[in-house]
């Protein structure tokens, strides 16, 4: 069984710098309750995408995201 952690593992190093970068945003924004979760979630895939960061949305769903965000 996978756990969400080996799966960003598994992202390039550009695409797993950058979501470690967004995860420090993320813990920021959950922390002070600046923003809803889901929509944060889904602007991170928004963003993901944008950039061409497709790994990131075929190994991790928005839950996926949402789990390894707040750990």
């Amino acid at each position: 069984m996978k756990t969400v952690n080996s799966q960003v593992l598994q992202l390039p190093s550009e695409q797993l710098e950058w979501l470690l970068s967004v995860k420090k945003l993320f813990k920021t924004a959950f922390y002070y309750e600046t923003i809803n979760v889901k929509d944060l979630i889904s602007a991170i895939e928004s963003k993901a995408i944008e950039k061409g960061f497709l790994d990131i949305g075929i190994l991790l769903d928005s839950d996926d995201l949402e789990e390894y965000f707040k750990n």
